[in-house]
């Protein structure tokens, strides 16, 4: 299996799905989206917001969250791990 490419931090709705594959689950509104990620131990919630045609990343937190910041490193690292070796 080749390695993949490093992939800096997500943006938006396609470059989110490139980090961290398909989302476990997803809830739409009309403007807005949140897609959560379920991990070992740990959850990822990104709310995306439509900009035109392009979903854009507005925030993002983990469950647990992260020292002194809302996500995780540990848990987002994780999730970037599972894409991996889901390819």
């Amino acid at each position: 299996m080749m390695p993949l490419a490093p992939l800096g931090p997500p943006t938006d709705s396609v470059s989110l799905r490139a980090v961290y594959g398909a989302p476990d689950f997803v809830r739409r509104e009309t403007d807005s989206e949140l897609w959560r990620y379920d991990g070992m131990g740990c959850a990822a919630f990104f709310f995306l917001y439509r900009e035109g045609e392009i979903w854009r990343l507005r925030y993002s937190e983990t469950n647990p969250r992260g020292r002194a910041m809302p996500a995780d490193t540990a848990c987002l690292t994780g999730l970037s791990a599972r894409r991996a070796r889901m390819s």
